[in-house]
């Protein structure tokens, strides 16, 4: 039997060529058998119309009067679109009544797909048409492709979404190229990188991905946010281009992004530009004014749309509706939900073209200002609260929605100091101190604090200068020399005392004292954290309090004072336990857990290294979590208990690796070399330390404790064995060795662990942790503390030697042996 008639347009070469989107294909195709009406959305260029037309191919057979393809791109008016329709199922022309009457006459007995396709210009026309076919045709389907629903009672809409896009790795190896590499064997994973790969091929025979190209080629596509369109016309750039020079030449992504020339596209898809004019033309003087001002935004909910985009013909009332108008037409898109609130944003390239016609108008600068003022006064805000007794729940509220707005926080300094707007600049950076301290965001927040430091420094505002220099002395403390942070904290101190700033003051004493102590010089530093425990009770700092605690803490641990320590300690434990300040808390119960570590006191300890970890993760804050787990691992070593030691470890090198901070993948794979040497594996202790020498030597950071590792190892299996281990792992990617390290062996003489080891609260808590609680959410549903949760996760992972919360995976089922 021959198959149903059609006039779909594509060849069978077309249907070939057709990259991803199978899943889609296959639920749409199910879609399809229930529902009469689907509606395919998005934006230009997503690949509606090729979805609908393959779509359309797949259930052809399911229509014994076939599909009939009409495309409505032409048709802006009531009468045009009927027409077009008519023309296409040579139905009786008149009128528009006639019209409509000979469509419905001619589907009426008909058992076919009609695909409708490019609404967007006839919206109107095509809703009341599909109303009267859904109504009076009932063996009719309808595929419709439009920038935005028809709105018809029994339309089930269909947003489609881009291709799919590979996440940006870690810059953890050393040997990555920048952007860095995928895996070859990954790409055929990724929509978007199999179509950038199939149409660069067609455009240059000879085209591969190789290990130094492919960072790029993912990169390109996810600037394109996974667009077809602009995908193919990106690909077919290699033609004259190396992937390299088109990822170069994407700031200018409307010159670059043209069609090849052989006009197999209609002419609204032959240049980016061109699709994005097209929708632009179809939005109203409101939607379009709203849109240029959206794209001062990386992020935005309604309240800051409402405030810095209104005036000018966009009432306040009305951005409301005209978010669901442009949400509709697919100009932006729901971002996420922050505390219970909905975030938007535009795409790359929308928000470039906006950006394009807002810097066309006269009130650019105002739109801008506007979100200047906005940030301020919600940064200072949220600053002044936590300083002030607070819920946790609320403090970690206000981190999340900080995270969500950090590319916001970057672009509104970067124009505020592009037009002078220094102290306001400043105001910002100084507000989100308490944020990039818990975060780490360290070099971050310097890159920011740097650049504004250096505009106009004579024009500052000297407060508000003094606060940022020791601002920029403390961020830096951990990424410059001790002699460049001890310059940048002197001349905070002297800009604090000229104008008598007392927040700047202690500040710029901490870190002093913070130098001090890592020098050596306990009574300087202990000199300097006084002033600055003084200074920071008088201007109510509560972070600059508890870190100068900490500095006495600590130098007094070094004068082997340890009550004094716990004094100092305690006293900061009790003050962030009054503003529900669980980080500044977290850090004081660090402190005194390693204190009882070294007094012998193990259950104390424990204990209070379980809960700091706990929160540290609530947060994350890497780096405390690598140190508290590293802290808690080497307890369980100093107890001869290994296996305990595994878990914490562990963590250490996962949360170290994600940080990007090869550093402290160093120091974690040294405290995994110790653990491995308790365990009686003396060449994987040599393998790992091989490695961590090797990234302390590109950082310029020797240890000592390798060379004791070393030493130790030699003595247990010989100089040339040891020597043979040592190199094992050397020249393996990083990610390599982080997944040999955590692939513990099993402990000579132990048994299998498994479910029957496990106590019936371990079973429970097991099954919660599989899930994907963490630690509170387990607490909480069990109604224990958090480091109980932490105590039983730890023996879980003991008793079935495992190492991190994947592994969990299926813990029920029989272990293998071995």
């Amino acid at each position: 039997m021959s198959p149903p008639r059609h006039n779909l347009p594509l060849s069978a070469g077309e249907f070939i060529r057709f990259v991803g989107r199978e899943r889609d294909i296959v639920d749409l195709g199910r879609l399809l058998g229930t529902a009469r009406m689907i509606t395919l959305t998005g934006i230009g260029g997503i690949g509606k119309t090729r979805l609908a037309l393959h779509l359309a191919e797949r259930v052809l057979r399911q229509f014994p009067d076939g599909v009939r393809f009409i495309d409505l791109s032409e048709a802006s008016t009531h009468e045009e679109a009927l027409r077009t329709v008519a023309a296409g199922l040579q139905a009786a022309q008149g009128d528009s009544t006639a019209l409509m009457d000979g469509v419905i006459t001619a589907l009426r007995t008909q058992h076919l797909l009609l695909l409708l396709d490019t609404c967007e210009h006839a919206v109107g026309p095509m809703a009341e048409l599909c109303e009267a076919v859904l109504r009076d045709c009932p063996r009719v389907r309808i595929l419709a492709t439009s920038r935005q629903p028809l709105h018809v009672p029994e339309e089930s809409v269909w947003r489609v979404p881009p291709l799919s896009l590979p996440s940006r790795p870690t810059p953890t190896d050393p040997y990555a190229a920048v952007p860095v590499p995928i895996p070859r064997r990954d790409a055929q994973r990724y929509e978007s990188v199999r179509l950038f790969l199939t149409r660069a091929h067609a455009a240059r025979a000879g085209f591969e991905m190789t290990r130094e190209n492919s960072g790029y080629i993912a990169e390109i596509c996810r600037m394109l946010d996974g667009l077809p369109l602009a995908i193919e016309l990106a690909a077919a750039r290699v033609r004259v281009l190396s992937v390299q020079q088109i990822l170069r030449r994407l700031d200018d992504r409307f010159q670059l992004l043209t069609s090849d020339g052989t006009e197999n596209l209609p002419a609204r898809q032959r240049t980016l530009r061109a699709v994005l004019e097209w929708s632009h033309d179809m939005l109203s003087d409101a939607e379009r004014a709203l849109l240029h001002r959206l794209s001062v935004f990386s992020t935005w909910y309604l309240e800051m749309a409402e405030e810095v985009c209104s005036g000018e013909g966009v009432d306040p009332t009305d951005i409301l509706p005209l978010h669901f108008s442009l949400l509709d037409k697919s100009l932006i898109v729901v971002d996420a939900e922050i505390n219970g609130t909905a975030h938007y944003r535009l795409t790359e390239t929308v928000r470039a073209y906006a950006m394009e016609r807002l810097e066309e108008e006269a009130d650019v600068d105002e739109r801008w200002s506007r979100f200047l003022d906005f940030a301020v006064r919600r940064l200072e805000d949220a600053a002044e609260r936590g300083s002030a007794p607070n819920d946790w729940t609320e403090r970690l509220g206000r981190l999340r929605k900080h995270d969500h707005n950090r590319e916001n926080h970057t672009r509104v300094v970067a124009w505020a100091l592009s037009v002078g707007r220094v102290d306001k600049a400043l105001r910002v950076c100084v507000a989100l101190r308490p944020y990039w301290l818990m975060r780490d965001l360290s070099a971050e927040g310097g890159r920011l604090l740097e650049l504004a430091l250096a505009v106009s420094p004579d024009e500052q505002a000297p407060p508000l200068r003094a606060r940022a220099l020791a601002l920029h002395a403390e961020l830096r403390l951990e990424v410059d020399p001790a002699a460049r942070v001890s310059n940048l904290a002197m001349c905070a101190l002297e800009s604090a005392r000229a104008c008598r700033e007392p927040r700047a003051a202690a500040s710029a004493l901490t870190t002093l004292g913070t130098l001090a102590l890592r020098t050596g010089s306990v009574e300087e530093a202990e000199r300097q954290a006084g002033k600055a425990l003084g200074w920071a009770m008088v201007a109510g700092d509560p972070i600059t309090e508890a870190d100068a605690r900490e500095v006495l803490a600590r130098a007094a641990r070094h004068r082997g004072a340890p009550e004094e320590a716990v004094a100092h300690l305690e006293v900061s434990l009790s003050t962030a336990r009054a503003l529900g300040d669980r980080w500044i808390e977290a850090r004081a119960l660090h402190g005194l857990g390693s204190i009882a570590a070294e007094a012998g006191e193990h259950e104390s300890a424990r204990e209070m290294l379980s809960e700091a970890l706990d929160v540290f993760g609530e947060l994350p804050s890497d780096p405390a979590v690598a140190r508290c787990a590293a802290d808690l691992g080497r307890l369980h070593l100093a107890w001869r208990d290994p296996l305990s030691a595994r878990a914490p470890l562990a963590r250490c090198l996962q949360v170290s690796f994600t940080s990007g901070r090869r550093i402290s993948v160093a120091r974690a794979l040294e405290a995994l070399a110790e653990l491995a040497l308790a365990e009686e594996e003396a060449t994987r202790a040599a393998a790992l330390a091989g490695v961590a020498t090797d990234l302390r030597t590109s950082l310029e950071q020797p240890s000592a404790e390798t060379v004791r590792l070393r030493s130790a190892v030699e003595r247990r299996v010989g100089a040339a064995q040891a020597a043979q281990a040592w190199n094992a792992w050397r020249s393996l990617p990083l990610e390599q060795v982080r997944d040999r390290a955590l692939a513990f062996p099993r402990p000579q003489g132990a048994r299998a662990g498994g479910p029957d080891s496990l106590t019936p609260r371990e079973r429970e808590i097991a099954t919660l942790a599989e899930k994907g609680l963490s630690n509170r959410e387990i607490a909480e549903e069990l109604i224990i503390s958090q480091a109980t949760a932490a105590r039983h996760i730890a023996n879980i992972f003991r008793k079935l030697s495992i190492s991190s919360r994947t592994q969990l995976t299926g813990w029920a089922s029989p272990r293998e042996p071995g």
